[in-house]
């Protein structure tokens, strides 16, 4: 027979990795702030003896504090070493990043203007990486269906950067060296 700590991990224990997963993107991490969670209950013995309604919501908070806690500590790491490595960054690094950002937000805008079908089936195979078979299932049409699409759509927005990316990259760089 568990004991009641025993069913209450085997109760919640999922539910709350599943919880704090959208919070820090990480399976692995989840899993330690809930097993951390647990240790942090078990140190409590007074709250062992409640109700489970109270056990339950002090899980859910001390998991959604300690994945606060974990996202804001590494928000000032990432600070701390972007601060220490902009002094590394060179002019070229710095044009590169600029340039790759120009790109992908034109990339973005342009998928924006193409037809509804065409975007749909682009975001589904090159956003969110499915394949044909699962993108026209999704979308209810056939898998040729799904390549004329993508075909059409990669026509199109060849046909955009072809006069879009010499323009816009030019302006850029005139822009960045005035």
């Amino acid at each position: 027979m568990k004991s009641s700590f025993e069913q209450l991990f085997t109760d919640y224990f999922v539910r709350l990795c599943v919880f704090v997963y959208p919070m820090v993107s990480s399976e692995e991490l989840a899993k330690d702030i809930v097993h951390d969670a647990f240790v942090v209950l078990l140190d409590l013995p007074e709250l062992l003896s409640k109700d489970a309604a109270v056990q339950k919501s002090f899980l859910y908070s001390t998991v959604k504090n300690m994945a606060m806690n974990h996202l804001r500590r590494a928000k000032v790491i990432n600070k701390y070493t972007m601060l220490s490595n902009h002094d590394e960054l060179d002019d070229t690094d710095l044009l590169t990043s600029i340039i790759k950002a120009e790109v992908i937000s034109e990339l973005h805008r342009e998928l924006e203007r193409l037809p509804s079908g065409c975007q749909h089936v682009c975001r589904l195979i090159y956003l969110e990486g499915k394949k044909y078979e699962e993108v026209a299932k999704e979308l209810n049409i056939s898998v040729n269906t799904v390549k004329s699409q993508r075909k059409l759509a990669l026509k199109m927005l060849r046909e955009k950067f072809t006069s879009l990316s010499i323009i816009s990259l030019l302006s850029l760089l005139t822009t960045l060296y005035k």
